[in-house]
């Protein structure tokens, strides 16, 4: 799927982007929050995995080493999932 925005620089509000989201079908804004979630989670596990060797870098650079274990998993009923409309 590919989206157009319409970027505007300069000084003034910025035109309507195109297309709107008011515009897009039930389906295709769902495909557009996957797509995001899937954008943001892979940003996160790259912002951990650069403070991760950034604090592996610091510490070597002062002669210490360091581990950083991944956590463990919880056990029990995973918690219930947040209602999407609400």
């Amino acid at each position: 799927m590919t989206t157009n925005f319409v970027i505007e620089t300069g000084a003034g509000a910025p035109q309507e982007r195109a297309p709107r989201l008011q515009d897009k079908s039930d389906a295709e804004l769902q495909a557009l929050v996957s797509e995001v979630t899937a954008l943001l989670e892979e940003r996160a596990v790259r912002r951990k995995r650069d403070a991760i060797e950034q604090i592996q870098r610091l510490a070597k650079e002062q002669g210490l080493n360091v581990k950083i274990d991944k956590p463990k998993r919880r056990r029990g009923r995973p918690p219930k999932a947040k209602p999407v409309n609400g």
